[in-house]
């Protein structure tokens, strides 16, 4: 099991964005299963809203593309609101983001995203996921 993040997740269910590290970890995820933490879903509306404002998409590609996200095996859990806060900190990244660096920590598994900052905070916190 991995954590991975929605811009991975995103990444990858859209049809424009050419993102190897995406694709190889939705694969997995539809193979093994993923924990994400609770602004996941949220997180994952919001990408979808915003491509779709801007054109990326329209309104039925968008249901689309969510209905495949919802549909993949992940657990969602909550991270320690103290090591999320411990996290930005850390690493300077946003708490959204520290959500899930703070989860995969928590289950001692490796996080999984192809956003910079994120996976440089995973990289220094030794638990970036690498493809197999």
């Amino acid at each position: 099991m991995i954590v991975i993040d929605a811009c991975t997740i995103v990444s990858a269910l859209l049809e424009d964005e050419d993102t190897p590290t995406a694709d190889v970890a939705l694969d997995y995820v539809a193979k093994n299963g993923a924990a994400v933490p609770g602004n996941f879903v949220t997180e994952v509306v919001n990408a979808l809203g915003k491509a779709e404002r801007r054109g990326r998409l329209g309104a039925v590609k968008a249901d689309i593309v969510l209905t495949e996200a919802l549909t993949l095996p992940f657990s969602i859990e909550l991270p320690d609101p103290h090591a999320i806060l411990s996290a930005t900190r850390s690493y300077g990244i946003t708490a959204y983001d520290a959500a899930y660096l703070a989860l995969a920590l928590q289950l001692q598994v490796p996080l999984a995203t192809v956003d910079r900052a994120l996976r440089s905070a995973a990289k220094a916190a030794k638990c970036r996921w690498k493809m197999s």
